[in-house]
């Protein structure tokens, strides 16, 4: 058996080689520079939502004396009870529904 060395063919093997390891780490990059801007963009989002609530609070503080704040804290604590029971009968999250009023009904007929 003859053993012949062809250099040529193994430098083309070897370039292959580091063309497709370098594309495997160039597309990574991508990917993990993708992730970091999804996960800024949602950070940004989040942070617009509670900075609306952050300010809806304070606005209710300033506002209220330290009588109604107990008022408004127990009327807060209603709606997230209310919130919580129709949310656990429609078997969903408290963040898919909306309270936008509520008011007592009389139900004493004569």
């Amino acid at each position: 058996m003859k053993l012949s060395l062809n250099f040529g063919a193994m430098i083309d093997g070897l370039s292959v080689f580091l063309i497709g390891v370098s594309m495997v780490f160039v597309v990574l990059l991508i990917l993990i520079a993708l992730i970091k801007l999804t996960g800024y963009i949602v950070a940004i989002i989040e942070g617009k939502k509670s900075t609306k609530q952050e300010v809806a609070v304070t606005i209710v503080e300033e506002m209220a004396t330290t009588e109604t704040i107990v008022d408004v804290t127990a009327e807060l604590e209603l709606v997230a009870v209310i919130t919580a029971v129709i949310a656990a009968s429609l078997e969903t999250t408290t963040d898919k529904l909306q309270v936008r009023s509520l008011r007592q009904i009389n139900r004493h007929r004569a």
